[in-house]
């Protein structure tokens, strides 16, 4: 009777592991997409086309002040979002973290360990991916601060010449250049740019493909059938080569520290988010389920 018991407990665990994981993942990617939202809005609001070709603020001072206003309204709702966003982030690492943890501590003796590991990484795994999917992944941002327009000629008079100094400084940011997406957020742009080709590349190889991967993972540990055919192993240990999940990430990384070394002549900045985060997390936890799915196999052998 103690085996029945232990999965009851076991499936009760993950059950609940899923419902607050999954609570804390909508509430992550709410928040993260606000972020992404008003901090946008804070840029377009600071853009340069905006603020070198507004005559007022050419002339007026007060143009600034009353949009400096503005804009630091949007940028503090912006870093609230961000704040609570990572907070998710914290709590959703957490949970996980205390998930495999009680996995080790209340079946490390049990028979089956290695089969409840393997599907407590790959829960984890699909916890990850859905924050990868959704949550932005990579800011990226190019601006001024107090940019300074000089202007400086000479004006004839006939009898003498004057200067005149029109040079102006643009107090605050000015923004170039900004961009906040997340993969579902990248896959939309590209449909609707009708990049279909791209598009569903990237929506095929960095969010199917790695889905199908943890539901034939999830059939090669508890279906028999499936465990004894060798086509369905083909697919497992191949379809790692058609997934983009690690170039994605790898692009991200390459992307972040390419763009924090440009020089510009400009400054610019590139922030990871908790998408490239999770991201990155689904890639480690997939590859290690898939390397627990083959100790619980080779345990049933024996």
């Amino acid at each position: 009777m103690k085996t029945p018991k232990t999965n009851r407990f076991f499936i009760l665990m993950t059950l609940v592991y899923l419902v607050l994981s999954s609570f804390v993942t909508y509430f992550l990617v709410k928040d993260a997409q606000a972020h992404n939202q008003r901090k946008t809005e804070y840029t377009e609001r600071l853009n340069f086309q905006d603020r070198l070709l507004n005559a007022r603020e050419w002339v007026f001072a007060s143009e600034w002040d009353k949009k400096r206003v503005g804009a630091n309204k949007i940028f503090t709702e912006s870093e609230i979002h961000h704040h609570i966003a990572q907070r998710w982030g914290y709590f959703n690492a957490a949970l996980l973290v205390i998930y495999l943890t009680l996995i080790l501590l209340f079946f490390r003796s049990n028979a089956l360990f290695y089969k409840k590991m393997s599907f407590g990484f790959i829960s984890v795994a699909l916890v990850c991916l859905m924050v990868g999917i959704f949550a932005p992944m990579l800011e990226i941002e190019a601006f001024s601060k107090d940019l300074e327009i000089p202007l400086k000629t000479k004006v004839n008079l006939g009898i003498t010449k004057v200067n005149v100094d029109l040079s102006k400084t643009f107090e605050g940011r000015m923004y170039f250049y900004y961009q906040n997406k997340s993969i579902t957020g990248l896959v939309q742009l590209l449909f609707q740019k009708k990049n279909w080709l791209v598009g569903t590349a990237i929506l095929g190889f960095s969010v199917l493909v790695p889905l199908v991967k943890l539901v034939f993972s999830l059939l090669l540990l508890f279906s028999g059938a499936m465990r004894n055919s060798d086509w369905i192993k083909r697919i497992i240990s191949n379809i790692g080569k058609w997934s983009m999940a690690d170039v994605f990430v790898a692009a991200i990384f390459l992307a972040y520290l390419s763009f924090q070394n440009m020089n510009s002549g400009i400054n610019t900045e590139s922030t990871l988010l908790l998408g490239g985060y999770f991201f990155l997390a689904y890639c480690l936890f997939s590859i290690s389920s898939t390397y627990f799915i083959q100790l619980s196999m080779k345990r049933e052998l024996h």
